[in-house]
């Protein structure tokens, strides 16, 4: 059986989303912590770019990026498909993936910034009102059109849940993790899709990773060099 080694700090979406995915597949892999702020030799012989997650095969081989690591990982073990073959609904898949990855991301990672990282590393404390004006301004853009696309069901692509679904769900939970979930009441839909996803037993599979590495993060304003407890 091949075992492979997911590196990264499990609080990143983009290890989560990994990781997921590769719990959807069924495959074997050892997490090992790894902290994208920490550029140490090693990381950088591992991933040039400096980012997480990467993916340590069993002949040393390193894959990086989760959407590289992704779409490898379903052409080595296809089943079960994550990723639609229809050249259509495929598309409309990775670029909900992607969607997920840059604009959703980019707000859920900054309120998990506002309420963790910064305080932890500036000694400031949260600012309420810079959160409001943030989520105010930013957020309807983004939300309003995932309310408008989310499924009655558990896939937002076919009826076939995969890498979307994933994706869009891995950003979100940094909300979660930052005591600051999203708005269920002003996009019903959108969260109610997202807690189906999420209490999936591959998502919940890294959840107390993701609680207990966040308060590292909170505490020390770095990320733990092992899997808390």
């Amino acid at each position: 059986m091949i075992v492979y080694k997911l590196h990264g700090a499990s609080s990143s979406p983009f290890v989560r989303k990994t990781w997921i995915f590769m719990k959807e597949k069924g495959l074997e892999f050892e997490h090992r912590q790894l902290d994208p702020l920490d550029k140490t030799e090693r990381f950088l012989a591992m991933n040039p770019a400096g980012r997480i997650p990467i993916l340590e095969e069993p002949d040393g081989n390193f894959i990086a990026d989760s959407s590289v690591i992704c779409d490898y990982l379903e052409r080595v073990h296809p089943d079960p498909a994550l990723i639609p073959a229809d050249h259509r609904q495929r598309a409309r898949a990775l670029w909900l993936e992607e969607y997920a990855d840059t604009a959703l991301n980019g707000l859920c990672a900054r309120i998990y910034w506002m309420y963790i990282l910064i305080p932890a590393r500036t000694g400031k404390p949260v600012d309420p009102q810079e959160v409001s004006d943030f989520k105010t301004e930013q957020f309807p853009g983004v939300f309003d059109y995932l309310e408008s696309v989310a499924p009655d069901g558990e896939a937002i692509v076919n009826d076939q849940f995969g890498i979307a679904d994933i994706a869009l769900a891995a950003a979100v939970r940094l909300m979660d993790l930052a005591g600051d979930p999203l708005d269920a009441t002003r996009w019903p839909r959108f969260a109610a899709y997202y807690r189906r996803t999420i209490s999936r037993p591959s998502a919940q599979s890294i959840d107390k990773i993701d609680i207990a590495t966040t308060e590292v993060w909170r505490t020390t304003g770095n990320a733990p060099k092992t899997d808390p407890p």
